[in-house]
């Protein structure tokens, strides 16, 4: 019977587990719309369509490493009362 028991928590259940619901590859046009998005490599805009999907790939994981670091020296910062 759906609502009782594990019935209830499992469609999201995958948002606490970390797992994706489904798993779709980005296109070009969505790797390239989230770099822009980013506003971190201005420099790159205009050549974007030149990159190969390894190069955005790759410009995708920098950026993701940067957000990441940011987020880390926020938290210790918080951490540390220095807030």
């Amino acid at each position: 019977m759906p609502g009782k028991g594990n019935d209830a928590i499992r469609p999201t259940a995958w948002i606490l587990l970390g797992a994706p619901a489904y798993k779709v590859p980005m296109t070009k046009k969505d790797k390239i719309a989230f770099i822009k998005s980013s506003k971190r490599k201005s420099h790159v805009y205009n050549d974007l369509q030149r990159y190969s999907d390894q190069q955005l790939n790759d410009l995708i994981r920098e950026i993701v490493q940067g957000l990441v670091r940011e987020s880390e020296i926020i938290a210790n910062a918080y951490i540390n009362g220095y807030r």
